[in-house]
């Protein structure tokens, strides 16, 4: 039975619990070389910063990241804060596994099954993505092994 995201987060939280200040999870940056699941990239080309993903994550929102958002509560004029929602512009795949990248959190809306890397998600056609194909679109994904 694969872990949920919550728990595969909490893990990940707890390895590292030693990065001063962090208020959201974090996901590993990219090994050196690529054995299991996927590595995003914030930029095309496998540019920027980047995290490895061995886990389903149900919203990308729930991990930090380098993109800055801004969440307008109303009450106190907002804040500024850090994830990997509508961040991936690229992604390298493991040999032997699969990944489904999707627009919305929970799995949901557009998604793109790939089995090999992907070094612009902007080339990729037929999705209504605002900003071409499924460049910084992505809000939730899934990774298998084949």
């Amino acid at each position: 039975m694969r872990p949920s995201s919550a728990a595969v987060i909490a893990a990940l939280s707890a390895t590292l619990a030693g990065a001063a200040g962090c208020e959201t999870n974090r996901l590993p940056t990219a090994p050196s070389d690529l054995a299991t699941g996927i590595v995003v990239y914030e930029h095309a080309n496998y540019q920027g910063a980047s995290a490895h993903i061995t886990d389903d994550v149900r919203d990308l929102r729930d991990v930090r990241g380098p993109c800055e958002h801004f969440d307008s509560d109303g009450s106190n004029g907002g804040r500024y804060y850090y994830d990997w929602n509508d961040c991936i512009s690229s992604v390298k795949v493991a040999p032997g596994w699969r990944a489904t990248l999707f627009r919305d959190d929970n799995y949901r809306d557009d998604e793109l099954a790939i089995t090999a890397d992907v070094p612009n998600l902007q080339l990729v056609t037929e999705h209504d993505c605002p900003h071409d194909g499924l460049n910084d679109c992505i809000t939730s994904v899934r990774v298998r092994r084949q």
